[in-house]
Parts: C-alpha cells; structure tokens; sequence
C-alpha cells in the first residue's frame, strides 16, 4: 500500500515540477560527460572488479599493471584535461611493508617514480635505517597527481581518487601500512585524522596494521621531529620482526 501512494504520488506531481528534476538530472550528466565519463561499463567482470574495491584480496586477475593502465587513463578528478601526469606506486609487489604519501611532488611528476625529490632521498635513508630498501617495500600516494599549485590535495580529490590506492594495497597485501603525513592518513582512516595526534600507536585499516607518522616534506622542514618518527619506525621494525638499523637519519 505504501509504495503504490508513493507511486501514486510521484506520478501526480506537478509537470514544473517534474521539468525541474529532469533538467538537474540532465544537467548532471552534462558535467559527468565533461569531465570524459562516457556511461558504465556494465559487463560482469567488470562489476566484479568493482566490487572488489577495497576488500584485502585483489579483484580476481587484477595486477598493479592492470591498475597503472587504467590510471594512466583516469578522467575522473578535476585535473581531467590537464597535462598532470599521475605517478603510480612502485617497488616490492609482494612488500610486506607499504608507504603512502598524500600526493606526488613535481619531481615524481617528472619522473613517473614516487618520492623521487629531496622527500624522497630521506626517505631512502629512513629505509637504509630500517634496514630496508625501496626494492624491498611498496611506495606509493593516496593523490596520483600533482595538485595546482603544488597546493595540498583536497578532500573530494583524494575521494575520487583513493580507489586507486585501495586496490593497489589490495594486490600487494601488506602486512603493514606506514602512512606518511595527514593526507595519506585520512584517505585511510578519517578525513579528520591528524598524524600528530595518532602517530606513535597502530591502528588498523581493513584487517591491515596501520602506523601513522611525519611525511619526509614534513621532516624537511621540521628537523626535530626526526626522533618521533624514528620511534615510529622502531615499532614497525619490531613487530615485522626486522633488525633495527643503525638509528635516527
């Protein structure tokens, strides 16, 4: 009975009123086509794949090059159109540890590489200090892209494009996330979270151990804040069981 009076309802509206809501309609998909998006692939394979977003097994058959060619692609976000070039993750594919950044910088740009700047050489130290090594891990960023401006990433820009990031972790399955600085942190947990107040502890991120910490840019220009990452570090290193290297970079 309900959903014949909604029914009834509906069909009873006023024709301005239904001319109203069929132009927002058409207005909306207007801008969805300019931004490049040309309808739905609707095939069961692909419906599967999404579907598999964000869950820790891969969608079935999926592979980080699967993933790098379709961001190549990608016409999603605001930089649509642009000569923004994404950079996609990089390293072990079967890391047991993972680094996010919030966003490329314009030296990943350049590059195709992640953390390929003056971020990216404290990083490799930070490794080296762990006894790691880039080859030995996964790096990569919630935000593919350089932003205008070099301006940090926005909440709608990493929404639209965190799936990226979920399922390469996905693929990879990690024992461990470190993210580095605020914007990695809340494409995971929050778009509150702030890595000050939850760094130094492990959270968790769909059944992955997840330590939040200071972005290598973040270390760059705040040099004292060396220590508490290191002791950071020191607790990724013991729980995955590595020898600790030789200390603070």
């Amino acid at each position: 009975m309900r959903n014949d009076f909604k029914r009834y309802s509906y069909m009873n509206k006023k024709p301005d009123t239904l001319l109203s809501i069929t132009r927002q309609i058409q207005n909306h998909l207007a801008y969805l086509s300019s931004l490049g998006f040309k309808g739905m692939d609707c095939r069961r394979e692909t419906l599967e794949r999404i579907n598999g977003w964000g869950c820790r097994p891969a969608a079935a058959g999926e592979s980080l090059s699967d993933i790098e060619a379709e961001l190549r692609q990608c016409r999603k976000c605001r930089l649509a159109g642009s000569n923004a070039r994404a950079v996609p993750g990089a390293g072990n594919p079967d890391a047991r540890l993972m680094f996010i950044g919030g966003c490329p910088e314009p030296a990943d740009e350049a590059s195709g590489q992640p953390f390929s700047g003056a971020g990216g050489e404290l990083l490799t130290r930070m490794l080296t200090a762990m006894a790691l090594s880039r080859d030995s891990v996964y790096i990569s960023h919630a935000f593919k892209c350089v932003p205008p401006g070099d301006n940090p990433p926005e909440p709608r820009d990493i929404k639209i494009c965190r799936h990226f990031l979920f399922r390469e972790i996905a693929v990879v399955a990690p024992e461990m996330i470190c993210t580095l600085g605020d914007a990695a942190l809340a494409a995971l947990l929050d778009e509150k979270a702030s890595c000050t107040r939850l760094r130094g502890r492990f959270h968790e991120f769909k059944g992955i151990a997840l330590m939040p910490t200071f972005s290598p840019a973040h270390l760059l220009a705040n040099p004292s804040a060396k220590r508490e990452t290191w002791e950071d570090m020191k607790q990724v290193i013991a729980r995955l069981g590595n020898p600790a290297g030789p200390g603070p970079v």
